[in-house]
């Protein structure tokens, strides 16, 4: 029964996603840059939605479940289903580790929107990153960061943040919108839907296809707006120290 259940999802998911890349690739025909972006936040908005019911994944929202345009949404990261979750609740750009890039079809799908790629083997370039960030917030855009860098197998609390973002952030004079994930697999006995430590993508999704049900639970915290004379790094801290809170209060 796991097996079938995993080969029907990937069947549906391709076609699902095929035509996702269709419809995007018309309606970007033509465009400037700064108007493919905002029809990329879009097309992500669809194709997450469905994709996310095809794999599974029941969603809740706990909070205010729009954003500002141009804010900055923060998470906790677990995994590659974040972008899934985030997606089919805000109107987002991402900035993704460039792996991603060439990962199959998800690559290419998450390219549509027109994604800032990070490198983060090269601590260098975080001044070119944080200008890209900020430029897409001064128009319009929502950016979604994952500031922890890597993902976590979200039991035990949050990493520390890296700061580059939230110098963006004040140099936009963007809101801050702070969300924390939680994933709950249905049966109990499931292995995790987090992605973390050494198992390989590939492996990993094939496992979590096979889960029943994954019931994830997004709470949008109170937006944030930055104070006066605030550096990157204490924004930084003080946007993890009022996640961190949220984070033990709802576990326990």
């Amino acid at each position: 029964m796991v097996f079938v259940r995993r080969v029907f999802r990937i069947l549906l998911l391709s076609v699902w996603s095929l035509m996702m890349m269709a419809a995007a690739f018309v309606s970007m025909l033509f465009v400037n840059y700064w108007t493919r972006c905002r029809l990329g936040t879009f097309w992500a908005q669809v194709w997450s939605r469905g994709a996310a019911w095809l794999a599974g994944i029941r969603l809740t929202v706990h909070g205010r479940s729009g954003a500002e345009n141009g804010c900055l949404v923060v998470s906790n990261h677990l995994g590659y289903f974040d972008v899934l979750v985030h997606a089919s609740v805000f109107k987002i750009r991402f900035a993704p580790k460039k792996e991603i890039r060439n990962w199959p079809v998800f690559g290419w799908l998450t390219s549509l929107g027109s994604p800032i790629w990070i490198d983060r083997s090269s601590p260098q370039k975080a001044k070119e990153y944080a200008s890209q960030f900020s430029e897409t917030m001064k128009r319009g855009i929502s950016l979604l960061v994952y500031p922890e860098g890597t993902s976590s197998d979200g039991k035990h609390g949050l990493l520390p943040f890296k700061s580059t973002p939230f110098a963006a952030a004040i140099e936009s004079k963007a809101v801050i919108v702070p969300t924390l994930m939680f994933y709950r697999e249905k049966p109990e006995n499931s292995p995790p839907a987090a992605w973390f430590g050494d198992i390989s993508f590939g492996a990993h999704v094939w496992r979590s296809l096979g889960i029943k049900r994954i019931e994830v639970d997004l709470y949008i915290l109170e937006k944030q707006s930055l104070f006066p004379g605030e550096d990157r790094k204490n924004a930084a801290l003080r946007i993890h120290d009022i996640m961190e809170k949220e984070y033990w209060k709802i576990e326990n």
